[in-house]
């Protein structure tokens, strides 16, 4: 996702935009249309925070992050976390866990090349995700398995303390 403008440029543009209601004088709160003025850019606001902390990537200097999706469930026994990593192969992955937080990085480049009599095209591809997931609960880091299949990666982590559901009666 390139061409995103990063947060801190949309922090400068609103405090641009607020010197320049108050350079103006519409800060006067007696303003006939302030208060309406107020709300758009309050929402406006809103929706770049929004934009900027749901966003799949993240702008960065080396390049795009994108965040994968993920899902988390929790049993009795054990969290199991299943992210998105289209494209990936396993030596791409990297998976570390640290008593409830689970980091998940992936980076793949790709290149391909090909010649022709009258042509010669060579193209470069690159991806990276990083995903940072608080867990329901610590978890056996030792334990942990990890399968890769289709895109798809599952994260099975068996729980420090096993946690039984107790059914309890209203009396």
């Amino acid at each position: 996702m390139t061409g995103l403008v990063p947060r801190d440029d949309f922090k400068r543009l609103q405090g641009r935009m607020n010197r320049l209601m108050e350079d103006i004088g519409i800060s006067d709160a007696e303003a006939r249309y302030m208060p309406e003025i107020r709300k758009i850019q309050e929402r406006m606001n809103q929706l770049i925070d929004d934009f900027m902390t749901e966003s799949p990537a993240v702008a960065g200097p080396i390049g795009d992050v994108m965040k994968p999706l993920a899902d988390i469930k929790e049993t009795d026994d054990e969290v199991v976390v299943t992210v998105d990593l289209p494209g990936m192969d396993k030596g791409d992955v990297e998976i570390s866990v640290a008593e409830d937080l689970l980091e998940i990085r992936a980076e793949r480049k790709t290149e391909t090349e090909e010649k022709g009599e009258e042509f010669y095209r060579k193209e470069r591809s690159f991806a990276r995700f990083e995903r940072s997931l608080k867990l329901p609960a610590e978890v056996k880091a030792d334990d942990a398995k990890a399968t890769l299949k289709d895109g798809v990666l599952t994260v099975h982590l068996p729980k420090v303390e096993v946690t039984t559901r107790k059914k309890v009666k209203i009396e």
